[in-house]
């Protein structure tokens, strides 16, 4: 069922408590991490997915999955925990 329409700035809104950790934890340089979260907002706008189940969780999975794979392809970039996979 829809739900209401979100615009993607309240969606980012949202998650501003938690992007700041994410993207440190998988030590993304600024440059690269806002190109990271401009990606996903315009294929969350691309997909329509604002209309649809959860689109703040849906964002912060597509953000976290693009540093994952950031970190795998940049040996520098490591989960501050030591659990990379880099």
């Amino acid at each position: 069922m829809e739900q209401p329409l979100v615009s993607c700035v309240e969606i980012l809104e949202q998650l501003t408590p938690v992007l700041p950790a994410v993207l440190n934890a998988y030590r993304v340089p600024e440059p690269r991490a806002r190109e990271i979260v401009d990606d996903a907002c315009r294929t969350l706008l691309a997909k329509r997915r604002l209309r649809y189940q959860d689109p703040e969780g849906w964002l912060l999975r597509t953000i976290i999955e693009s540093c994952r794979k950031e970190a795998e392809e940049d040996p520098e970039l490591r989960l501050e925990s030591g659990s990379g996979t880099a």
